[in-house]
Formats: structure tokens, C-alpha cells, sequence
């Protein structure tokens, strides 16, 4: 049984026992002599008015105790009504430009195939990149069963972030086969800031390592990464030393973790800045 049935039930029950207990509330009369009789009939109108009084009160509780129960048992189920209406029964996921959708292809399709407002959606999304006209932002379209949806922007793609500081339109055509651009370690950093949220990382570093792994792919190369990577967090050795995707468990001083053991020669200097990794001393012991 519900919870919304079992309130319901508890009301009827004390509505019940309400009533019960006024009907078992009664005398037997003192005396059967004419005083007697005339005080009993006396006592008796009282009586009668008192258990009106009485009845009139336990009918409203009777009333207000089932309107009770029966409001508790709607909204209940108002409740889990509502709640199989917003359940999310798909998504789609298109890569547009800001400010500039249209009903056309791929728009069209993939809303329509979901019976969706096409208009509305092309409406709320240039609306919600009316400040990034012209940049490539993806959308993820949540579908609800009662035919709304949710849009969730995403950031730009890393490959259109790279191009446009390398200042290029496209990137090589074989990996590793040419160099079509460079771009400055600062600039790699301010990439990896916008696409942080959409990684499965929390940190900065790790956060550079991916998108250069893209730099690399596109042939784009990025000035002083070699000596940046000197000083960024190292590859765990093995499995059990993985850090996880959060900073509570990267290694000190890159993230909240305990620092590294000696084995990974993690030199600092004096202000507890990295100096290098992978240099460990003669005796086994970093500095």
C-alpha cells in the first residue's frame, strides 16, 4: 500500500474511533420516582443537546479527516503522474553555430524525428548563443515523454580552439606527416580552461596533456611543451597508483593528494614549486 493509501486509512480509522467512543458515552438513570423521573427527563434534553453538540463534532472531524486523506491520496498521485511526464526518454546531440540554427539540416531531422517544436528549438538555442554568433557550439537536446526538452550547450570543439590560435583552417592531413601551425604554451593553457568542463578531469594539467594529444593530431605544435612537461604531474607506474579524475587524489603539489613517492623523483625548490620528475637521486630520495 502507498503512503498516500496509508494516510488515507489512518484518517478513516481515527474518524472511526471518534464516533465509536461518542456512541458508548451514556448513563443509567438515578431514580424512577416522579422527581426522579422529572430530573431524569431533565437530564436527559441536556443530555440529548450535549450529545448533539457531540455528533455535529465528530461529523467534522469525520469530514475533515477523510478531505484530509483524500488530498493527501491526489497529490500522491498528482505526484507520480507528473513525475512519469518528465522523464527523459532520449537525446541528440548536433553541432551547430551560435546564433545561426535554422529548421534546416541537421536541425530539422533530428528534432522532428522526436516530435519536437522545431521552430522552438531553433528559437531558445540562438537565443541562449546570441553572445557566441559565428563560434561552433554543440547542444545536447534532452527529450522529455511529454514531448519538452532541455538543451545543454557544450564548449567549442578542441580542433576549432586549436585552429583558430594557430591561426590555420585545417590541420594536417597525416599524422605526425607535417607541422601547420604553432601555438605558445600559454595559449594551450587558455584552451584547456575552456574545455575543462566537458573533460573528465579537474585540473589544468592534465587538462593541457589532452588537448595537446589533439595539437599533435592536427599537426599543430606547441612551443615549450617538452620543458612544460618537465614539471607536470607523471604518468602513475602502475594501476593501483591511478589518481582518479578528481584532485582530492592527484598527488600534492598538482592537486589535495599525499605527494608522490621517491621512486618518481619529484624535485621542488624552495617555495614548493615542481623543478622536475623522473630524476630520482643516487640514495632513492627527492628533494
Amino acid at each position: 500500500m502507498g503512503r498516500g493509501n496509508w494516510a488515507f486509512a489512518a484518517a478513516l480509522a481515527a474518524a472511526a474511533l471518534a464516533i465509536l467512543s461518542w456512541q458508548l458515552t451514556f448513563t443509567v438513570p438515578p431514580s424512577t420516582s416522579l422527581r426522579g423521573t422529572s430530573a431524569h427527563l431533565n437530564g436527559n434534553a441536556t443530555r440529548a443537546a450535549s450529545e448533539s453538540r457531540t455528533s455535529s463534532g465528530c461529523l467534522r472531524i469525520l469530514g475533515v479527516a477523510l478531505a484530509g486523506g483524500a488530498t493527501v491520496f491526489m497529490k500522491r498521485r498528482s505526484s507520480r503522474a507528473h513525475l512519469r511526464a518528465v522523464a527523459e526518454v532520449g537525446s541528440v546531440k548536433l553541432n551547430l553555430i551560435g546564433g545561426k540554427a535554422s529548421p534546416a539540416p541537421p536541425v530539422g531531422p533530428a528534432i522532428g524525428a522526436f516530435g519536437l517544436n522545431i521552430a522552438m528549438f531553433v528559437k531558445e538555442y540562438n537565443a541562449m548563443t546570441s553572445d557566441k554568433v559565428g563560434e561552433a557550439i554543440p547542444v545536447v537536446v534532452h527529450v522529455m515523454a511529454d514531448k519538452t526538452f532541455t538543451l545543454e550547450l557544450k564548449t567549442p570543439p578542441t580542433n576549432d580552439l586549436i585552429f583558430k590560435a594557430a591561426g590555420v583552417s585545417k590541420g594536417a592531413h597525416m599524422m605526425g606527416s607535417e607541422v601547420v601551425g604553432t601555438i605558445t604554451l600559454e595559449q594551450l593553457e587558455e584552451i584547456a580552461k575552456i574545455k575543462l568542463p566537458d573533460l573528465r578531469v579537474e585540473d589544468i594539467g592534465r587538462a593541457m596533456k589532452q588537448v595537446q594529444g589533439t595539437c599533435m593530431a592536427a599537426g599543430v605544435k606547441v612551443d615549450g611543451y617538452e620543458e612544460w612537461l618537465k614539471t607536470a604531474v607523471p604518468k602513475p607506474r602502475s594501476i593501483l597508483d591511478r589518481y582518479g579524475s578528481t584532485l582530492k587524489r592527484l598527488p600534492a603539489p598538482w592537486g589535495e593528494g599525499p605527494p608522490l613517492p621517491p621512486v618518481y623523483g619529484v624535485k621542488l625548490d624552495a617555495d614548493g614549486k615542481v623543478i622536475s620528475v623522473g630524476e630520482p637521486d643516487d640514495d632513492g630520495d627527492a628533494e
